[in-house]
């Protein structure tokens, strides 16, 4: 029995978006009618749409025929895994060719999954229930640890972890300043604003205002224990408006107060 996807308590329920490419119209149909009570579901004719549908929308996942005009499936996969907006998709390739050259084809180009023609209805709904739920699964392990910023933190993927480490370096040149918001965040990461705000939580589901005061308040610890910096002053560095406001930040990241974190700090 195939579980319902399961939000975390602090987030919007709503159903996780799937990308349809599929040149039969009858069999994309079909793939659609079956999925729409669980997910919410976008559909394009051809690589090529699909290729616009996922940038436009940036799905949760892309199930996509190998066969078909304009772009076939191969070229989609590689263009979703070659680029920074959608290289985190994961993606379950369709094939009528029941070979083994054809499903090595498909993986090669980054296919996280592939399911030979004609299929099971039931075979296609586990799959995606799996591949979501083991990213579900990762996002919230990684979420947990880069809150520690530490190097296990980073996913194994290059582009995500180049994608990971171009978001700190852009938040850690601009915390100190008190107007840099998730808007500032996306213009300097090339992306709009709801492209950012996926991508971050599909990684690591935090959004992206999440991140920034995170690593405010890593840096702020860091200044409490290694520096002579007051309270106010350190929160004038990481860029919060009054010590008040960061107070309340700070203890809701780490318990105690400011002035409390210092003193344990320093305790011998």
């Amino acid at each position: 029995m195939i579980r319902k996807f399961n939000a975390s308590a602090d987030e919007e329920i709503e159903k996780p978006t799937l990308l349809v490419v599929e040149d039969d119209s009858d069999m994309q149909r079909l793939i659609e009618l079956e999925l729409m009570d669980e997910y919410q579901v976008v559909t394009a004719g051809n690589g090529r749409v699909g290729l616009e549908k996922a940038l436009e929308s940036i799905p949760d996942l892309v199930i996509t025929d190998l066969m078909m005009p304009v772009m076939d499936g191969v070229e989609l996969c590689r263009e979703l895994k070659s680029n920074t907006h959608t290289s985190h998709i994961p993606v379950i390739m369709l094939t009528a060719k029941d070979s083994v050259e054809s499903q090595i084809q498909g993986l090669e180009t980054g296919a996280d999954d592939y399911v030979t023609k004609p299929f099971h209805m039931g075979l296609l709904k586990v799959r995606i229930h799996n591949l979501l739920e083991s990213r579900r699964v990762l996002r919230e392990r990684l979420g947990v640890e880069f809150s520690s910023m530490s190097e296990q933190a980073l996913p194994e993927s290059v582009m995500e972890r180049d994608f990971l480490a171009q978001a700190l370096r852009v938040v850690e040149e601009h915390m100190g300043e008190p107007t840099f918001n998730p808007d500032h965040f996306a213009e300097e990461m090339h992306m709009s604003v709801s492209t950012l705000h996926r991508k971050m939580k599909a990684i690591t589901n935090h959004t992206p205002m999440k991140m920034i005061n995170e690593v405010r308040l890593k840096t702020a610890a860091r200044l409490l224990a290694e520096s002579s910096l007051n309270i106010t002053e350190i929160a004038y560095e990481v860029g919060v408006d009054g010590s008040t406001q960061f107070g309340r930040l700070f203890k809701a990241q780490y318990g105690v107060t400011p002035s409390q974190y210092r003193a344990d700090s320093s305790a011998p």
